[in-house]
This record gives C-alpha cells, sequence and structure tokens, in this order.
C-alpha cells in the first residue's frame, strides 16, 4: 500500500528556533561582511567544463532517517529505503553515515562537524534526507525546520575544503497537499533504452584565482514537485528513494566499460522518468489512489560532474 510522506498541521504555520535566520539581522551582517573586507575580488572566466574527479575518495555521505516524528504517523517502510540507499553509496566508495530519528539540534550539529572536516581529498559531499514535510520545511524527530538549514554549513564561506566541489542533497519528504494526476499519450514509434553517455574526458586548466558566488556548486534532488505530496510505500520502500538506487547501481555496473563514470544529469533525468513512468499510487483512500510523483532538482552546478565508482580497499588482515 502507498502512502504520503505529508505533516499535518492543524494550523497556520509558526515560526520556530529552526528557522533560517531573522532577515534583517542577516542582510545587516552580511552587507557588514562586505564592507569590512580589504579584499579586491576580480572575477574571470574559466574553461573549465569538467570537476575535478581525480581524487582518492568519492566523499562523504549522510543519511537522515527519520520513521518516528513528534506529532506525526510513522514512517512504516522507510528501513527499506535507509538500507538500500546505505547499499548503493557504499558500493560507490562514499563514507556513508547514518544517522536514525535525530533531533534537529542533533541533527544540525551532525551537519556542522561535517563541514568542519577537510574535504580536500573529496570529489563531492552527498546528503539523504527521509522524513514528513511541508511547503519549505522538513521533519527531524522533535521539530520542523526549514529546508535550507540542510546546506547552509556547506556554503562556499561555512566550508572552504568543498568549494568547487559539487555538494548533492537528496530529500525524501511531501512538499505540500497537492496530487499530481496522470495523463497518457500515444507514441507508435519504437521504444528505446538509452544508456547514459559520456563526453570525452578533457585535461584540468592550470591552476587560478576565480571568484564564484557563496550558493555556487550546490545541487538540490526533491522526491515531488512543489506543494505535491511524495509516496511511499510501506513494504518496498518510497518511489523516489527506491529509483535513486536503481539507477546508480545501474550505472555503477557499467563501470567497466565507463571509466570515466556517470554523468550526473543523466542519472538525475533517468531517476526522474522511472519515478514518472513506473509509479502510480494505489492506496486504499480513494483521493489518493493511481497518483503519479514528479520528482524535480534545482541545481547552482557550474560544471559537468561524473560519479565515479571508487570503492574502499580493504585493510589487510594482520
Amino acid at each position: 500500500m502507498d502512502v504520503t510522506d505529508l505533516s499535518f498541521f492543524g494550523g497556520k504555520l509558526k515560526s520556530d528556533k529552526a528557522d533560517a535566520n531573522k532577515t534583517s539581522s542577516s542582510i545587516t551582517n552580511n552587507y557588514q561582511n562586505i564592507t569590512n573586507s580589504n579584499k579586491v575580488i576580480v572575477s574571470r572566466a574559466t574553461r573549465e567544463t569538467e570537476y575535478d574527479c581525480n581524487h582518492p575518495c568519492v566523499g562523504i555521505a549522510l543519511i537522515f532517517n527519520h520513521k518516528d516524528v513528534k506529532g506525526q504517523k510513522q514512517r512504516v517502510g522507510t528501513e527499506r529505503d535507509r538500507d538500500a540507499i546505505y547499499a548503493s553509496l557504499t558500493n560507490y566508495g562514499f563514507d556513508v553515515r547514518v544517522f536514525n530519528d535525530l533531533t534537529f539540534a542533533d541533527l544540525n550539529e551532525k551537519l556542522k562537524e561535517t563541514a568542519q572536516e577537510d574535504h580536500q581529498q573529496n570529489d563531492c559531499l552527498l546528503v539523504v534526507v527521509m522524513s514528513h514535510g511541508y511547503e519549505g520545511r522538513i521533519f527531524a524527530r522533535d521539530m520542523a525546520y526549514p529546508v535550507e538549514r540542510l546546506w547552509n554549513a556547506f556554503l562556499g564561506e561555512n566550508c572552504t575544503s568543498l568549494i568547487n566541489k559539487p555538494k548533492l542533497f537528496f530529500i525524501q519528504a511531501c512538499r505540500g497537499a497537492n496530487l499530481d494526476k496522470a495523463v497518457t499519450y500515444r507514441k507508435f514509434t519504437p521504444m528505446s533504452r538509452q544508456s547514459f553517455s559520456l563526453e570525452p574526458w578533457r585535461e584540468k586548466a592550470e591552476a587560478a584565482l576565480y571568484a564564484i558566488p557563496n550558493t555556487a556548486d550546490m545541487l538540490v534532488m526533491y522526491s515531488t514537485f512543489d506543494k505535491h505530496y511524495s509516496f511511499r510505500n510501506i513494504e518496498n520502500g518510497s518511489w523516489f528513494i527506491q529509483s535513486v538506487c536503481d539507477v546508480l547501481d545501474e550505472a555503477a555496473m557499467d563501470e567497466a566499460s565507463s571509466p570515466q563514470g556517470a554523468e550526473l544529469l543523466h542519472l538525475l533525468t533517468a531517476i526522474n522518468r522511472k519515478v514518472a513512468y513506473e509509479y502510480q499510487s494505489n492506496a486504499k483512500q480513494e483521493a489518493l489512489n493511481q497518483m503519479k510523483e514528479m520528482p524535480n532538482f534545482m541545481s547552482t552546478l557550474t560544471k559537468t560532474f561524473y560519479l565515479r565508482v571508487k570503492r574502499k580497499v580493504p585493510e589487510m588482515i594482520r
């Protein structure tokens, strides 16, 4: 049976201590930081079209799994998602760290601790969050928080070792109460399955000083469209996370023929396609039955990113 990851509120959303920040003070502080700086910043063009994926490690992956959320229905089946995404990311060589049912304070602390680590030897950072949600918010065990709190710690000014490296966020949660109905079309040409295409590898340009936005090199993929439901099967897990795992696992199996890795946007498009075409709700509640789901992503990536399998070498037995 398919259920949703929508949080239910008795009334209007209230502000809480996890609100992103107070707008006026934030603007003032940012302005003071800019005006107090004596640095002269000069922007320049770059000929680099691909992120450097030649680091020894693929990176750290954080998984925040929430089954029990205060005041919300238990997220039955989320263990399937947690275990599946753990296996998929471990297969790529990520340093995977799993956290279950953290409070917001603990979750926020884990994000900050990770941001303070040295990521110089890593290709990227990846964060997966699975919980209840609503418009612009996602739930920890004890409270809701603005979704941007997930990546604030990894902005360029806060985590310098991840500057010019992809920071990827995958969020399984409802974003509202709207339902995505099915529409149909007919195509009479034969359907063909396309494999991931890879552009030729090019040498990295020589080092130089560049100025980029503080919010550059991030990608956030949501399980569903803005203000819409997100579905989770109580036996098989969520449509979105299971599709992410299927696409990643398939790409990993092609590593022998694709040593450069799989191009990220091709992977994300494949995830979109899989959820959009292969899933449809089967719910006891008629209003939720035969509905669809459309993942989507927001990107400030400035270059092409190839996700490579970099399995860890087992330590020798002493």
